[in-house]
């Protein structure tokens, strides 16, 4: 189905304001792979470049408010608890808060 002529005309109420968008051609940026593969090794390096500095931060400041917060790695690890809880209550509260489709219509 190359033209958009030949989809069938639905009466469908959940296919109301569906708008059918035409491919213009163009190759978008994240469309060839080398440029996600570029993407990743930025990202990784990155990764790597924050990993030395956090490890020269605590060999050379020994001073820290909390017990815990000079350990090596402490706030990588507590985002990353933190990023991982708050998506995981969010699952669970959307069990609560969800309402259905059809809420507004009522």
């Amino acid at each position: 189905m190359d033209d958009l002529s030949e989809l069938p005309e639905s009466n469908d109420p959940d296919r109301e304001g569906i708008v059918i968008l035409e491919d213009d051609g163009k190759e978008r940026i994240w469309d060839n792979p080398a440029n996600v593969k570029r993407l990743l090794k930025i990202f990784f390096i990155l990764c790597g470049i924050f990993f030395i500095l956090d490890f020269i931060f605590f060999i050379s400041h020994k001073h820290s408010v909390f017990p815990f917060d000079g350990w090596f790695g402490f706030f990588s690890v507590y985002g990353f608890v933190s990023c991982s809880l708050i998506v995981i209550i969010a699952k669970k509260l959307r069990k609560f808060l969800m309402r259905s489709e059809d809420y507004y219509d009522k």
